[in-house]
Order: structure tokens, then C-alpha cells, then sequence
């Protein structure tokens, strides 16, 4: 499997994002005697979900064991996964059959609609109240909440937890993996991680139920109305709130590029038909600047609004050590557990002392194949008329070359900074993402951008610039797009021959049948690649966001194409999710985490790159003839610190989060503080209740031993 893949496998099994559970699995929340009392109405409404109809089991995920575990190691862990919670194990049912590929063991695991109660309590699962509030699920407290809906639990719910049962399952106590001889698992280690690290589970991912996508797909791609916009919601239940998130970011992004795009394609066509126009450069580079920073603080509050409606606003995370992660045993101080230890100064030796010096060489690399581009570029134009053909076509090879050229080499090393980011040897998932984001950050910025800003700041040829950043832009978006979605198609089409279980699942609409096609379900979907994660559709979307506003004033017909470009990659990211890639576990997430900081960056730095590329342009220069180059320069620094004052006031004038939402956030923050004070109020008549009780005792008490005194007297 490619390093970026597994990396996005095995991240959802380090840092699956649940709000945190404080009990772990060793505590419960505090249940009545009776259980049944308090839940014994949930009825079943997804029997078409759990189980086909006449009872038959229904798997919901799918665990892959390597052809080279031993037996004894298959019995261990389908004893583990099958154990009742009491005993330490999940408690979910497992189906074990042979894999046709490789010989190795398939288990399709699935559970009681009981056992999802139980398994949505402890992973603090939130869903929505009869109030209409966000709470998180209690069986105790389950009359508040709307179980006999059909949809309580979706089927991403179901998964999930089954997800989160399977990694919460614990070794009681430092021992090896029986039938292994030096794979060691210490205390209260998870068990399912390490066997994922340890190659025994070779692939762990849920199924896609056919008729949920065949509805889904309906209305977010296969049909004209999905161009009004997307069924966030809808995608929501069915992958989770990170994807989501993620494609609400890009439909939205998508959107917001129409009015830059429309003021570009305005300034090109007047600087084509009646000239450049004499402030349109400025005010045109003025307006992106304004744009990105509206853009951004506007995501912002849409995104707090659904992740508060999600109940996924201000979640705290609780990070565990990644399975990967190795050192010698010592006690965590916060959980009391032994855990690896590995000294932070080898960490940054390998960080500053290995990984930079190899970043940099690659970057050294990277700024000979430009100036190979450039050089190649020139000598054509000394050779041939490029202002005819085939001329002017030739022209064009070293810059398409070169466009190419990114591309491969930013998808190589990508490899390499997943290789030397596992080396690191990061503890916990949170820091893993982030230095891997900062390798590919760092790299791919100037790998993508050091021709352009080559091109600007040191040759100062606006026309070549021009040419460069066309090039670029369009051509890396095809290409892109093509390895992301129509090679994986085509391999999965014709080579694997898959692809073809969902179409026929969803022509069947009798259960019976449903029953037949799922047979063969895991089979199939097993010969689909693994979805790698959002982290290559945010990263594409970084560097689109450069190209637009880094130097939007040179080419006003960049948001243009990104826009055209969007339209479609929504279409080709929902058909990858959907018909290329395995389903993949829904994640609870907030927003866009780094990327939203990395977004603001670029943002400024596309103020310091236009008001730079102002300062050079003739037609602005014509205004202040007279002006000294010192005056002139120094106004334009503080033109720079006026724009990036004026981007500043922007998001500080704008509130992070909508009206409404405070309100329910003081609202919220109010109930639990009478709450609060109640509590205190009933506990302190509690005590005078008792006090009270306390001296009546005792003053009956004291007239017991008079009234014996007296009888003895």
C-alpha cells in the first residue's frame, strides 16, 4: 500500500476522532439496576441494517488477517473481538471466511442492536434530543431522545462504534500476541492497532450499504439538480462529519470564487478590447486581497454553525500513543499505564538533522529542473518564430514539461516526507499530521511557486509570468485530476474488474436478494483502493488558492479556470468516494484544523506578492514620475501595512461565530450554571436534612439513657 494511504488507514486507528471517552471502557456511566426498565421500548428499526430479513446476520465491517498469521494468532483475536465486554473483549459478532485473493481470513463483523446502544454510550456518541439539543446518548436517559425514529443510529453510527469497540479492546496485561514470538503488547495496550502495525490485519474498513449510496449519489452527482448545491447533510450521515466538513469547505470555496471570477473575466476582456485600464491592476490585485480575507472569515462562522448543530463544536480530543510508536516502557502520568518513551532531543535530531537537509536538497533539485525549463525555453525562442506555428506550440513544451514535472516530483516526494515523518517517530497522531503538513507545506510551496516568484521578483518578464502561471494552474488541475479519479476508475474497471456488486445490489429491492448480493459485498469492495484521506484534496486546494491570489493581478483569468476546475473536482471527489474508493469510518471533526491557519498564511502572502507586483507594474509607476525610487518603495511598504491592517480589521470586525450561536452558547453556558448552583442548593439541604436527623438522633438518644438513669434510680 503507498505510504500516503497507509498513513490515512492506520491514522483513523491512532487518533479516531470521538470525543474523548474519560471512562476508557474501564468505567461506565452510572446505570440503574435494571436496565431494561429504562430502554425496553427501543425497538429495531433497522432491521434492514443489522440483520436481512428472516434473521440472517448482516456484516456492517470487514477485517482483513494476513495468509501468514498462525492460527493460534486468528483464534486469539476472533476470541477477543467475539468476548462479552465484561471479560475485556467487544462483544460483536464476527463471520469468518477465506479471502479468494490471497488465501487469508475475512471477517465480517457486525453487532446487536443492544450492544450499539452500549457501544454508542461509552464513545460518547452525540445525537439529537426531542428538545431538538445535541446530547450525548445515554441508555438511562434514552427516553429523551428519539429512539423509535428510524434513523436514530445510521448506518456510519453503527460502523463507528463498531470501530471505536474494536480499537478500545485492551491486553489485561504485558504479554506477546500468542502464536508470535517477539510482537509484545504491554498493559491496557490496544490490541487492534497493533496487529494493524503488525501486518496480522492487513485492512480494516466498513461496507457501503448500496441502496443508502444509491440515493446519496443521486443527488450529489448523477443528476443536473446536484449543481444547486450539495446534500452536506446527507453525506454527513453517510461518511461522517470530517468529510463533510470537507466537502462543505469546497462547495463553498467553489461558490465564493464566482464573484473573483467574474471581476477577472471583466478585466480581461476590457484589457483586451479597449486596453489595459489605468488603475484596474491595483484595484483588481485590492479586491482579491479583500475577497480572501472575506472568504475566510465567512467559512469560519458557517463552519461553527454546523459543527455546533453536529454537536461537534469544541470537542476535546484524547490521544493515545500511535501503534507505531516505540521506546521503552514508562508510566504515563495522566493514565497511569505503561507506554513508550522516546527522548525529544533524538526526535529533533532526526527532524533538523536528517529531514530539513533532505527537503532542502530536493528543493535544489527541484530549482535546477526550473532554470532546465527556462534555459530550454530560450533556446527555442533564439531557434524559432514563436509567434507562428509550429512555433508558438513549441514554445509551449518546456513550461508543460515543467507543469508535469511538479507534479511527479511533488507525488514523490510526498513518499519520502511519510517515510522520514514514521522515522521521526511522532507519539501521538495530532503531531504526526502536523509536521507531515508542514513537510508537504514547505515543499510543495516552493516547488509549485519558486518559477513564479523567480519569474516576478528576479527576471521581472510579466509576460513570461503570465505564460508560467496559465501553465501551471491548468495543467497540474488536469493531471490531478485524472490520477486521482480516472486512473483509479480505470484500473478498478477493467483490472480488477470491480465496481460492479453496488450497480447490481441496487437493481434488487427484496431483501432476499440484498442477502445474495451481500455474499459477495466483501469480496468485491476489497478490490477497491483504500481512501487515502482528505489530506491530498486540501493540500490540491492550497496550492490552487496560490496560484489565484499570489499573483491574481498578472493573470486576472485564474479564478476563472479554479472555478471550472471545482465544479468538476466535486463531481469527481463524490464519484471517488463513492464508486472507486472503500467506505471509509466517519470521524467527528469541527473544522478544518491546520488548513484553516495554512488558508490565512497564504493570504498574506499574496498581500506582500500583489502589492510587490504593484510596485513593479508600469502603468503605476507612470503615476509618480517624479517620485525618488527610496520615496517610492518606502510608500509602498506602507501601502503593504495598510492592506495588512485593513485584512486584520476585516477579521476582527467579523465575530468568529454567528449571533444565534452565541446566544445558545450563553444559553447553554446559563442552564449549566443554575444547574450548577441547584446541585449546591440540594446538596446543602441535603446536609441540613442530615444535620438535622443527626441532632434528633441524638436527643432521643440522650432521653433514652435519662429515662434508663431514672428506671434504675
Amino acid at each position: 500500500m503507498p505510504a500516503i494511504q497507509r498513513q490515512a488507514a492506520v491514522a483513523q486507528a491512532n487518533g479516531h476522532s470521538h470525543q474523548a471517552d474519560p471512562r476508557d471502557g474501564d468505567h461506565h456511566h452510572d446505570e440503574p439496576e435494571d436496565h431494561h426498565h429504562h430502554h425496553h421500548f427501543i425497538q429495531d428499526p433497522h432491521g434492514d441494517i443489522l440483520t436481512h430479513q428472516g434473521g440472517h446476520f448482516r456484516p456492517l465491517v470487514i477485517m482483513e488477517i494476513s495468509e501468514k498469521t498462525t492460527e493460534e494468532t486468528r483464534k486469539w483475536l476472533i476470541e477477543r473481538i467475539e468476548a462479552q465486554p465484561e471479560t475485556g473483549g467487544a462483544g460483536l459478532k464476527a463471520r469468518q471466511s477465506v479471502s479468494e485473493n490471497g488465501g487469508g481470513t475475512v471477517l465480517e463483523i457486525g453487532a446487536s442492536r443492544e450492544r450499539l446502544l452500549e457501544g454508542a454510550e461509552r464513545a460518547c456518541l452525540k445525537k439529537k434530543c426531542k428538545d431538538g439539543t445535541v446530547r450525548e446518548f445515554t441508555r438511562v436517559h434514552s427516553e429523551q431522545f428519539d429512539c423509535e425514529e428510524q434513523h436514530f443510529l445510521t448506518t456510519c453510527d453503527c460502523q463507528r462504534i463498531i470501530y471505536y469497540l474494536l480499537l478500545h479492546i485492551r491486553n489485561p496485561t504485558t504479554s506477546n500476541i500468542p502464536g508470535t514470538n517477539n510482537l509484545v503488547l504491554y498493559e491496557k495496550q490496544r490490541i487492534i492497532p497493533k496487529c494493524m502495525d503488525a501486518k496480522i490485519v492487513t485492512h480494516l474498513y466498513p461496507l457501503h450499504i448500496a441502496s443508502e449510496l444509491s440515493s446519496l449519489t443521486k443527488i450529489w452527482y448523477k443528476s443536473f439538480n446536484s449543481l444547486n448545491g450539495q446534500p452536506i447533510e446527507r453525506i454527513r450521515e453517510y461518511f461522517g462529519e470530517a468529510l463533510a466538513i470537507y466537502f462543505s469547505f469546497l462547495g463553498f470555496y467553489t461558490a465564493a470564487l464566482v464573484l473573483p471570477a467574474g471581476v477577472g473575466l471583466l478585466s480581461y476582456l476590457l484589457s483586451t478590447f479597449l486596453g489595459p485600464p489605468s488603475h484596474g491592476y491595483a484595484l483588481f490585485a485590492i479586491f482579491n486581497l479583500i475577497w480572501t480575507t472575506l472568504f475566510l472569515e465567512a467559512w469560519k462562522r458557517k463552519c461553527a454553525g454546523m459543527a455546533y448543530s453536529w454537536g461537534t463544536y469544541g470537542m476535546v480530543k484524547f490521544e493515545e500513543p500511535r501503534p507505531e510508536f516505540y521506546g521503552p516502557l514508562h508510566r504515563n502520568r495522566i493514565t497511569g499505564r505503561e507506554e513508550p518513551h522516546y527522548p525529544k532531543w533524538k526526535r529533533n535530531l532526526k527532524k533538523f538533522g536528517v529531514s530539513a537537509p533532505l527537503i532542502v536538497v530536493f528543493l535544489i533539485l527541484a530549482f535546477g529542473i526550473m532554470l532546465a525549463s527556462f534555459t530550454l525555453e530560450d533556446y527555442i525562442k533564439g531557434r524559432m518564430d514563436i509567434t507562428k506555428m509550429p512555433g508558438s506550440l513549441v514554445f509551449l513544451l518546456p513550461s508543460t514539461i515543467y507543469a508535469v514535472a511538479i507534479v511527479f516530483i511533488n507525488k514523490f516526494y510526498r513518499q519520502l516526507a511519510s517515510y522520514l515523518n514514521d522515522w521521526e517517530n511522532h507519539r501521538l497522531n495530532s503531531t504526526y499530521e502536523n509536521n507531515l503538513i508542514m513537510k508537504l507545506i514547505v515543499f510543495d510551496f516552493a516547488n509549485c511557486f519558486m518559477a513564479l516568484f523567480y519569474v516576478a521578483f528576479y527576471q521581472q518578464d510579466m509576460d513570461r509570468l503570465k505564460k508560467y502561471l496559465a501553465t501551471l494552474l491548468i495543467v497540474q488541475q488536469v493531471i490531478e485530476q485524472f490520477l486521482e479519479t480516472g486512473l483509479p476508475y480505470l484500473i478498478l474497471r477493467f483490472w480488477r474488474k470491480g465496481d460492479h456488486i453496488l450497480e447490481a445490489a441496487e437493481k434488487k429491492k427484496d431483501d432476499d436478494a440484498n442477502v445474495e448480493a451481500a455474499k459477495g459485498l466483501a469480496e468485491e469492495q476489497s478490490k477497491m483502493d483504500v481512501y487515502p484521506g482528505t489530506f491530498d484534496d486540501y493540500l490540491e486546494l492550497f496550492l490552487q488558492f496560490g496560484y489565484v491570489f499570489l499573483f491574481s493581478a498578472v493573470y486576472p483569468l485564474a479564478a476563472l479556470w479554479a472555478l471550472f476546475n471545482n465544479v468538476i473536482e466535486i463531481r469527481s471527489d463524490a464519484f471517488k468516494i463513492s464508486r472507486v474508493c472503500q467506505r471509509p469510518f466517519g470521524q467527528s471533526a469541527e473544522d478544518i484544523g491546520t488548513w484553516q491557519v495554512v488558508f490565512e498564511i497564504m493570504g498574506i502572502i499574496a498581500v506582500l506578492t500583489n502589492t510587490s507586483l504593484m510596485a513593479m507594474s508600469p502603468e503605476v509607476k507612470a503615476f509618480f514620475p517624479n517620485m525618488s525610487t527610496t520615496h517610492y518603495i518606502l510608500m509602498f511598504v506602507i501601502f503593504e501595512h495598510i492592506l495588512l491592517g485593513l485584512k486584520a480589521a476585516i477579521a476582527i470586525l467579523i465575530p468568529d461565530l454567528p449571533k444565534w450561536m452565541e446566544v445558545e452558547l450563553a444559553r447553554e453556558e446559563f442552564e449549566s450554571r443554575q444547574a450548577f448552583l441547584q446541585m449546591l442548593a440540594e446538596k446543602r439541604n441535603a446536609d441540613k436534612d442530615n444535620e438535622q436527623l443527626e441532632a434528633e438522633k441524638k436527643i432521643v438518644e440522650m432521653t433514652t439513657v435519662e429515662e434508663v438513669g431514672e428506671t434504675t434510680a
